[in-house]
Formats: C-alpha cells, structure tokens, sequence
C-alpha cells in the first residue's frame, strides 16, 4: 500500500501545469523523475498522475484506489527494502526499523524486466513507481540504467529527494519534474 497524505491542500502549480501539459499531449516519456525536498507532494502527484495515464487507455473504475493499494496489475511500485533477520521487508511493512539500512536492492530492479515483458491488462502502459530512487544500490542503479535503455511499453517514475545521488545516466534518460518548497506566503 502506498502510503500518502489525501490530505496536502497546497499544489504546486508549476508542476501541475507540466503534468497537465504531458497528458493532454499524450505522448510519454519513457522515465520521469520528480525530485525535491521531503513533505512537498511528490508521492501525491505521482499517484494522480499514474491514474490520469490509466484513465486515458482504460475505463476501468477505482484505479486510484487500485494503485494506492498497489492492486493494479499493470502497476508496479518499488520502495526501499531492510533486510532483517536474512527476510526483505518493505518500508511500508516495517513500523519502526532499527539500525537497518534501507536500499532497494538489484532483485527489486530484475523484477521489474519480468513485470514490463508480460502483457498489459487493463492499459497500454505499464508503470512502475520507485519511491526513493536515492537509495538505489550501485548493482540496481546499473540494473535500472539497463532497463531504461531498452524500449518498453512502460513508463517509469522514479521520486527522489537527493538527485546527487542518482547516476548521471539515468537522470539523462528522464524527464526531469522540479518540486519547489513551498514559499512563506503560500504556506501561510
């Protein structure tokens, strides 16, 4: 399940503008990346946008639903993993990790090969969503760079907020999505 906040009334309009402009174009990039500082609605936007993609090749109902619940099969989201006790345990399962070093590991990336060569079911698109993409390990930064080299039917998006971190050749392959922090007076 992904977890957000339903609840962040502020929008970033800058980048609503370049979402809206993307969808109405139709015409996708292979790999997005939306990067900035924690707390500012990248989770957010990235899960409206993924369901708009959906909404433009299917008619299927509740797919906002289906993607936050990670319940939709042409969905696949890869988040940060701790290894405790020899068992892999996603961030969203772990309530208070101690000691434990977060990283999404090469397996995680391999997986995503074999989620992009099985057929579309409910969309044209396939999509994958890596929340935290910073904390790539180097053997799955390689892997990803691999994958994103190689035409799909997919769509990926990678939120970060440490862009330094990422290699230089994956952030050349995406569309870069710039979250601004939100100004004094907007926040008041």
């Amino acid at each position: 399940m992904i977890d957000f906040k339903t609840d962040n009334f502020l929008i970033n309009e800058e980048v609503d503008k370049i979402i809206k402009s993307i969808l109405q174009s139709k015409v996708f990039s292979n790999g997005y990346i939306f990067f900035g500082p924690e707390g500012i609605g990248k989770k957010q936007t990235a899960v409206k946008f993924i369901k708009e993609i959906f909404k433009q090749y299917s008619s299927t109902t509740n797919i906002e639903e289906k993607i936050i619940d990670n319940n939709h099969p042409d969905f696949l989201l890869i988040e940060p993993t701790y290894l405790i006790k020899g068992n892999l345990i996603n961030r969203s399962e772990v309530e208070s990790p101690k000691n434990n070093k977060e990283t999404i590991r090469i397996d995680q990336v391999r997986n995503i090969k074999i989620f992009l060569s099985q057929k579309s079911i409910e969309s044209e698109k396939k999509i994958v969503l890596i929340i935290d993409a910073h904390l790539l390990n180097e053997s799955a930064s390689n892997c990803l760079l691999k994958t994103l080299e190689e035409p799909t039917n997919g769509i990926f998006i990678l939120l970060t907020s440490r862009l330094n971190l990422l290699l230089d050749t994956i952030i050349s392959r995406c569309q870069l999505i710039r979250f601004k922090s939100f100004s004094n007076k907007q926040l008041e």
